[in-house]
């Protein structure tokens, strides 16, 4: 009966009344309003107004099992410690390739070089995918490369913001943080057992704690909408296929003209960590191996494969 109501209310815009909807099924409209109390028990934001009936509001944004049944194999937790950390799990246990591992809230969200990632509930998404690459061990960090042109893709598809990839794992947009990416992998001899990729997108927060308020924002604060996390997941997930079955098939030197376009660190000063030494100078590209090209001040050209890449605005701060 929830199903049943719920496929109503989300194909009308108008209100709905309680007895349409009990005449529809052939139930007592006390049958409909327990179905109505049990989805809003679930999150789903439904308006009950008296003599118009019930409507679905257009910025409920539930994210469960239900609202991700267009994807096949998908892993869904209320909440979890961490979806990397779980999709891990999965994939030893052989999950499919492209298996998505997603939840409302972490409790032990994890960003790069051992930082945690705030992972308020209800509100952002928090998902990782399963990937198995035949490939060498060295170009795993491309993986995160080539997720973060998906990222970019996608925010740009949905919301039309003017996102940016910071190299190599962060999602810019008006020089605040929105997306990042952690990339890990599991290997044997020499061999790719597995690669997780997470990725934490805020979307409908609106407020971030003092620390990171200067550099932290998300789409709905940059837009001033809200959005349907499951629908952005759904993009997401399209995206990363596409563009890792090129990778895969072509390998990222089929990515690099795309992703020099979408680089914020492009053509400014940068400050990067490389071998131990910080280097500063001008990003002049990417390499076909997805490393950040820099012609550091003193004149020589360095390759960066890893590490973080500052970069440096008009005002003379780094983000």
């Amino acid at each position: 009966m929830k199903e049943k109501i719920l496929n109503v209310l989300k194909q009308k815009s108008d209100y709905v009344s309680g007895q349409e909807l009990a005449d529809m099924f052939g139930v007592s409209r006390t049958a409909v309003w327990k179905a109505v109390t049990a989805l809003k028990k679930e999150g789903y934001v439904i308006e009950s107004v008296s003599r118009h009936g019930y409507r679905l509001n257009e910025l409920n944004d539930t994210l469960n099992e239900r609202e991700l049944d267009f994807y096949e194999n998908v892993y869904f937790w209320d909440t979890l410690d961490s979806t990397n950390d779980r999709a891990k799990r999965i994939a030893l246990d052989g999950c499919p390739e492209f298996s998505i591992v997603t939840c409302n809230e972490q409790e032990g969200g994890k960003g790069r070089l051992g930082r945690s990632w705030s992972s308020p509930y209800g509100v952002n998404i928090y998902m990782s995918m399963v990937l198995f690459p035949v490939m060498e061990v060295s170009k795993t960090p491309q993986i995160t490369l080539v997720v973060g042109l998906a990222a970019v893709k996608t925010i740009k598809d949905i919301t039309k913001l003017d996102a940016l990839i910071k190299w190599p794992n962060d999602i810019i947009i008006n020089r605040k943080k929105v997306v990042g990416i952690l990339t890990e992998m599991q290997a044997e001899i020499g061999r790719i057992l597995f690669v997780v990729t997470g990725i934490g997108i805020n979307v409908n927060q609106t407020e971030f704690d003092e620390d990171i308020r200067q550099k932290a924002t998300s789409l709905c604060l940059e837009s001033g909408k809200n959005y349907k996390r499951s629908e952005i997941i759904k993009q997401l997930a399209e995206n990363i296929k596409q563009y890792y079955n090129i990778f895969i098939s072509s390998g990222f030197a089929a990515l690099k003209d795309e992703y020099e376009k979408m680089c914020i660190n492009i053509g400014r000063n940068v400050r990067a960590q490389h071998s131990g030494n910080v280097v500063k100078g001008k990003a002049i590209g990417i390499s076909d191996n997805g490393e950040l090209i820099i012609c550091a001040d003193e004149g020589s050209i360095v390759n960066i494969s890893c590490g973080e890449a500052s970069v440096r605005t008009p005002d003379n701060k780094y983000i």
